[in-house]
Parts: structure tokens; sequence; C-alpha cells
């Protein structure tokens, strides 16, 4: 199975110059422009030394060790007993690989997570990847079992048990409609002030929510949102997402600045950009970690953003399973 060839694999590669973000997701245009990294704005001196930051101990990829030493994303297409595990230091040609899988493994304890938090324990065994087509690699197939014989509820990302805690985040939709609204009107208002806004087909469009997530339980929140603008043409539609990632320090939304972004344009039907799965933090502490997956049907990877010194940058980046 191959991309079409309009498409370009540009899926979580790091294009980073300077204070530039990398790169988190699949586009058909791939002409993107990477953001700054926003620096932490002055603040007066109270006379006592700065609290100390959170330490967060990283292996050579950018992976925080203490998260764990794998991670599995559902296979939803196989319903929720089924997963890949993703393992952080895998290589493009490794990341089939099982050598080794077994130790790490443990008692087999999975904590699941979904974006609103925990929803429960479960077990987990690793197979081999499936047969792929030559050319094309798999991730090792990990089998998802509960206790009893319970059904898997839903789930969007697992960590061995005990490692991580989940950040929850609230869909909009779970919101009064007053409330809904007014914070679609201020995510479209910022996205529509982005400054790598160079495309004469969707410039001046209405931006508009297709989901989004706001923190709860932090002392300085933030939002993350999808957006789209289209061009409706009846032969071949095309539109353009954006990713946001808005850090909300006050309710008065003047005050919200954007903390990371990334657009993506191209036609409706080829478009993919990274789906946030999860917000979180070691279990031991550390920086405020955002989980997100790539899941097109014929390539999966994911990447985790984390907020460092009051900047968002990406900090790990997975290999790609898949086919190219």
């Amino acid at each position: 199975m191959h991309l079409p060839s309009r498409l370009r694999l540009c899926l979580f590669r790091s294009a980073a110059v300077g204070t530039a973000v990398s790169s988190l997701v699949l586009s058909a245009a791939c002409d993107r422009q990477a953001p700054p990294v926003l620096e932490d704005t002055a603040r007066p001196s109270t006379g006592r030394a700065p609290a100390p930051r959170p330490v967060t101990r990283a292996d050579t990829r950018g992976w925080d060790v203490d998260a764990g030493p794998f991670l599995v994303l559902p296979t939803t297409a196989d319903g929720y007993g089924t997963g890949s595990l993703l393992l952080p230091d895998a290589t493009e040609l490794t990341v089939g690989d099982t050598a080794g899988v077994g130790p790490l493994l443990g008692d087999g304890r999975l904590d699941l997570f979904t974006r609103g938090g925990t929803v429960g324990i479960a077990r987990l065994t690793v197979e081999a990847a499936a047969r792929v087509d030559p050319g094309c690699t798999a991730w090792p197939m990990a089998r998802v079992t509960i206790d009893g014989g319970a059904a898997v509820l839903p789930w969007t990302a697992a960590f061995k048990t005990g490692k991580v805690t989940a950040i929850p985040l609230d869909s909009i939709e779970g919101l009064s409609p007053r409330d809904s609204a007014r914070l679609a009107v201020d995510l479209a208002r910022i996205a529509s002030r982005l400054p790598d806004d160079t495309s004469a087909t969707f410039r001046g469009l209405p931006f508009v929510v297709l989901r989004a997530w706001q923190t709860r339980g932090l002392d300085s929140g933030f939002v993350v949102a999808t957006m789209v603008r289209r061009v409706n043409q009846e032969d071949a539609p095309q539109e353009e997402r954006v990713v946001l990632v808005v850090d909300t320090p006050a309710a008065d939304a003047k005050r919200w600045t954007v903390g990371w972004h990334e657009r993506a344009a191209g036609f409706e039907d080829e478009l993919v950009v990274a789906e946030p799965l999860l917000a979180f933090r070691a279990a031991s502490g550390g920086l405020v970690h955002l989980l997100f997956g790539r899941d097109d049907g014929v390539a999966l990877s994911a990447a985790v953003l984390s907020r460092e010194g009051g900047a968002w940058r990406v900090r790990w980046e997975s290999a790609i399973a898949g086919c190219g």
C-alpha cells in the first residue's frame, strides 16, 4: 500500500534551526514555516531565589525516561483490544524488533488513558508485527486484555503502570453552549492572526473549530485545538488545518498566547494531521507533555511536545512504521 503521488511524507520530521519548532504533521503541501519558540516574558524580581525547574531525564532521542520504556497506541480498526508497541529508541530499521521487549514489560500491567484521564488497567502481551508488504514496516503488535474478560473501553494511549499521570483534557463539546461558542470565537481569532498565513487559496476565509480540548487542574492551563477552513470545490475540495497549542494563563482571552502551531493544506480526502492523544507528566514529576499520534492507515508514528521554561518544543519523535 502506497501513498497517493500528491502526498509526501513530512510527518514528525525536525526542521529546527535556531529556535524554530520541528514538524509534527503530514501535509499534501509540506510548505509550512515553523513558528519561533516563544520565550519567557520578563518577571519582576521578588528578592527570592527562583523555584527550581522540574528535572526531566531524557534519553538520546529526547524521550522522558521516567515515562517508562514504551508507549502503546490503539489500532482501532481491530477494536481496542489491539495496539502497536512503540519503543522510544527504535529507528526506521528496527521498528518491528521484539528482541529484548520481554524484560521491559515487567508484570505486563498497562495503564490505559483517554484525553480525559485514566480509564483502567489492562494486561499487555506483545507479538511480532503482522506480515506486511515488501518495503513496508510495522510496530510490534500489542494485545490488551482486562482481567476477568471484561470489554476494553476506548483509549487513546497506554503506558507501563505507574509511570505516567494524566493531565485531564476536557472537550469543548462538554462546555455550556455559551462558553463553547465564546471559546470557538477566541480560537478562530487567534488562528486568523498567525503570522505564517501565506496561502492565497485560504487567506481571508474563516476558521472553524474542528476539535478542541482545554486542561483542567493546571496552574497555567492551555488549549489544544484543530482548526479548519475550506474551499468547497465540488470536484476537488481543499482544506487547511491548523493545530494549535494556546497557553491560557487567565480568563481574559486577550492574554492568551500561541505556544506552538503547525499548518497543513491539501485535498480534503488526503489531508492528515497530527492528533493530540494525551496530556501527561511522568508520575515522578517533571515537564508537562502533549502526546500526538499520526495514523492514516499507511504509516504510524508519534511525537511528544513539551513545555519547558514557558516555551513549547517538540522533545521526542518516534520512528515511522509503514509504507513509503
